[in-house]
Parts: C-alpha cells; structure tokens; sequence
C-alpha cells in the first residue's frame, strides 16, 4: 500500500497559476500527464458553495423519490460491510428521514445518482467542471462524452465500499468528513483479469475480485474536504471512510473511447462462452473494428441512461447468448 508522492505538488501553490473562480485548482500540464492514465489527486471549491450541506442533499433526494425513480436514489445498510464484500449482500436501507437523521449511527450509505437531472444549480455546477475539465486537458471532451453525471454519496462512520471497477472516467470529491480511496491501475490485467472485465461488460458489477496479496499495487489517497481524486476507467478501487459522517460529489463521463472498448470486451465475452480464447482489446486493431462493428449493431439509437449506453448490446443478445450456452453445454 503507497501513499502518493505527487499530492503535494499538484497542491503547491507556488507549482500552480492563479486559479481566480476556478472550481479545480491543479496545473494544466500535470493534469494533461495523467488523466484517463494514472489516479491523482487535486484541490476543488465545491464544498464552499454550500450546495452540497446535508439539508440541501435532503431536498436533491425527498424530489428524486418523489418522482418515483429507483435507480436514482440507494440506501444500503454496510454495517456488515468491509473492502472484499459485495453489495447484493447488503439489506435494503431504511426510510430517508431516519435513515439522513441516524446517519452518524446506522451504519449507512447512500447514493443519489443524476443529481444535475433534478436541481438546476447541480446542473450548472457539472456544467462548470465540465468546462474545466475540457480547458485543464487541452482536448474537444463534450464532442467525446455520451453521458455525463453528477452522483452524490452520503456514508455513516468506518462504511466501507467493495473493491469495484467502473467504465467511465470519474472525478470524486470530498465535501464532508474525511476517508481513504485505495486506487489500483487500470491496465493491470493480473490484478483485474480480462475475464473479469468482460463479466463486468456483461452487466455483472461485483465480476471484479479483491485479492488482498496485491493490495500493496494500490495507492491510497487521503481525500479531506476540498480534495478531489482522479479515477481512471476500468482503474479498481476501495474507499474506506474515517469515522465521521463523508460526503461526496462523484462526477462522471461515459466517452466514445470506452464504449469502443467496451464492445470489443463484450464481443470477447461471446466468443468465450463459445468456447474460444479471444485476444484481449488493444492487440489486434483490425480485430477490435470487426468486433466493434458487429456489437455496435445492437447499440441503443436514443440511449436514455447509462446502462442504455454501456449494456444495451449485452441485454439484447441475452436470450441468443442463452442458446449458445445450451447447445455448447450438449
């Protein structure tokens, strides 16, 4: 387990131009090294804009259970919970008054996702850092982003949240309370096996499998109020929070790039549930476009969430993948 030794620099001031109304505050040229490519860590204001205080959160999610969404609001008790655990085997939270009111002692997380969907004010705080973020990197973003997200995260003290990967490039940031992210490289297919990977592409999000001997592969950042952690696409990771009441943005982009990846994995998913031993994206690019090309066909034309843009494929080739399984099992 490393500590990162490049915090400090991207934090100096004396490192950094004026950032006047800035929103994130790290140099353009450390930022453009390492985004989508390593995790780092960098300073942001969110948590002095006053829209991110336990009152305001309680607004964002009394209007999201109010319309009836159930993707968009979770509350799972974690009291059980630790790094290497999975999170269908954590029971159902409680009510929302009881569940924010007890939040320092039930043992408690919850998860608001699409916040910029049901405040206006969230809307133009994504709005901002995306426009930040587009400036810090030097390259086109919003002509690459399919999805972008805002997604809030209340925890009670000591929760711990599984060891996962995700698809999309994500930014997580700290407003409340303090906690460690243990971060892990995206490309090491030791730790995270492309088999894994490819289950996860097939919809199965706990497919990545914590093994505690690589541990000391991971970096852990210490994330405060005012800190923001960089999380590359498919870059595993466990968050463990301190024992205080943590309250954090995570921001989000699904991107052309990785849904082009994403296809290729899922393509390899196919042909190894017939048996095959597909080569792995990135070896073979006339192979990639083939595979892109034949699971884009089944793409979702007018994607409405992310599960539209990243598993629509998957789940309209569920019932043929189903046949294939019955006639290889024969």
């Amino acid at each position: 387990m490393s500590v990162p030794s490049d915090a400090a620099v991207l934090s100096d001031p004396a490192h950094e131009p004026p950032f006047d109304d800035k929103m994130l505050r790290v140099s353009g040229s450390d930022f453009r090294s390492r985004f989508n490519l390593h995790s780092f860590q960098f300073e942001h204001t969110l948590h002095r804009t006053g829209l991110f205080e336990i009152p305001r959160i309680v607004e964002l999610a009394r209007r999201i259970i109010d319309s009836h969404s159930n993707r968009d609001f979770s509350a799972l008790n974690f009291k059980r919970a630790s790094i290497d655990a999975k999170f269908t085997a954590m029971p159902p939270g409680e009510r929302l008054a009881e569940t924010v009111a007890r939040l320092g002692e039930m043992g408690t997380w919850i998860k608001l996702s699409r916040a910029q969907d049901y405040d206006r004010e969230y809307a133009q705080v994504l709005d901002r850092i995306t426009s930040e973020l587009e400036d810090l990197s030097g390259l086109p973003l919003r002509k690459d982003i399919t999805w972008a997200t805002m997604t809030l995260f209340l925890a009670s003290p000591k929760i711990a949240t599984p060891f996962h990967i995700d698809h999309e490039t994500n930014f997580l940031f700290q407003v409340q309370g303090s906690k460690d992210v243990c971060l892990f490289p995206a490309s090491d297919r030791e730790l995270v096996p492309d088999q894994e990977v490819e289950r996860f592409y097939n919809g199965n999000a706990e497919a990545a499998r914590y093994r505690e001997e690589m541990q000391n592969r991971g970096t852990v950042y210490r994330l405060t109020p005012g800190q923001v952690v960089h999380h590359p696409p498919l870059a595993p990771h466990w968050v463990q929070n301190d024992d205080n009441i943590s309250v954090s943005v995570s921001i989000g982009y699904c991107m052309k790039p990785l849904e082009e990846r994403a296809r290729v994995y899922q393509a390899n998913y196919i042909l190894r549930t017939m048996g095959l031993r597909p080569l792995p994206p990135g070896l073979s690019p006339l192979r990639d476009s083939l595979k892109r090309r034949v699971i884009s066909t089944f793409e979702h034309r007018d994607p409405k969430s992310y599960y539209d843009i990243v598993f629509a494929p998957m789940n309209r080739l569920k019932s043929p993948l189903n046949a294939v399984r019955r006639l290889v099992g024969r």
